[in-house]
């Protein structure tokens, strides 16, 4: 029971993290598609950088809020808290992850 406690304040940090880097994501997209005032080319080229380097950071921190909520979502429609439960939702985060890491490197 005291890691139901934890993995929802852990999810709720998580998913203010996520919110964040979201948000870097869209305004860092923004910029490089669009450019950035005034010709500094420097700055669009950053956020071009930044950009890229959001990707997997975000497929991270959307993978733990995933697997949190699955567990909790199952726990909901009658699935016993179980460590067989915890196994499940984590495989599946991780699964979901590495295929990001997948497509990330090829």
């Amino acid at each position: 029971m005291r890691l139901n406690v934890i993995l929802k304040k852990l999810d709720r940090i998580v998913a203010w993290i996520l919110a964040l880097v979201f948000l870097a994501m869209m305004i860092s997209g923004y910029i490089s598609v669009k450019g950035f005032p005034r010709g500094k080319h420097y700055l669009n080229v950053f956020a071009y950088k930044l950009h890229i380097q959001l990707g997997l950071p975000l497929m991270l921190l959307f993978s733990i809020h995933f697997a949190i909520n699955l567990k909790f979502a199952l726990m909901r429609y009658g699935f016993k808290d179980s460590f067989a439960l915890n196994l499940f939702c984590s495989s599946i985060a991780l699964m979901l992850f590495l295929f990001i890491v997948y497509l990330d490197l090829h």
